[in-house]
């Protein structure tokens, strides 16, 4: 099987930008004056030009909608569930009853998105809407006990897709790029 070879970055193919050690930066850097001067930062790829398939980012948004389409499809075809809905139901099912705006920031949807897969959602009897005893205008969502249910097997079948967007990689390399996505944004 012919794999396409790429460069992880546009600026893999440049040499080593690592700054020298000390004893190679003394010389470098000593001026006539012999004070030391700050070495001079290289532009990063100068002379390469521009390309959307070697921007990093442009690379891993093209990733992150191929995986987002795909897990799409699975929930429509399988559960008749948008991926908000799911984001939704996923989030309740691990943290219980909360309000709206909790939801939010845990799915990465705005508010009329978690507004709109609740509402589905609680036409399904998959979450139930209550209104806060303590605040009567912040609305409450709990999973129901067949939300909870299905997000349990949807819970299994993501795993399992997770498993097929990271084959061939071996569990240090799934740590590694688990900890460096952490690092990006």
């Amino acid at each position: 099987m012919a794999t396409d070879s790429f460069q992880v970055s546009m600026f893999d193919a440049l040499p080593d930008m690592a700054p020298p050690s000390k004893d190679e930066g003394k010389e470098a850097r000593a001026s006539k004056t012999g004070k030391k001067a700050k070495a001079p930062v290289a532009p990063l790829a100068a002379e390469e030009a521009f390309t959307l398939d070697n921007f990093l980012p442009y690379r891993m948004l093209a990733s992150a909608q191929a995986i987002s389409k795909r897990m799409a499809r699975v929930l429509a075809d399988e559960w008749d569930m948008s991926l908000a809905e799911w984001q939704v139901l996923a989030s309740l099912s691990r943290d219980g009853a909360v309000s709206v705006r909790e939801v939010e920031p845990r799915t990465l949807l705005d508010t009329v998105a978690v507004s709109r897969a609740a509402k589905r959602l609680t036409d399904r009897k998959l979450l139930r809407r209550d209104v806060n005893k303590q605040d009567k205008r912040l609305v409450v969502l709990k999973p129901t006990k067949k939300g909870r249910d299905i997000a349990s097997a949807i819970g299994l079948k993501v795993m399992e897709l997770e498993g097929e967007f990271l084959k061939g990689m071996n569990v240090q390399d799934r740590i590694r790029l688990s900890q460096l996505l952490k690092t990006v944004a």
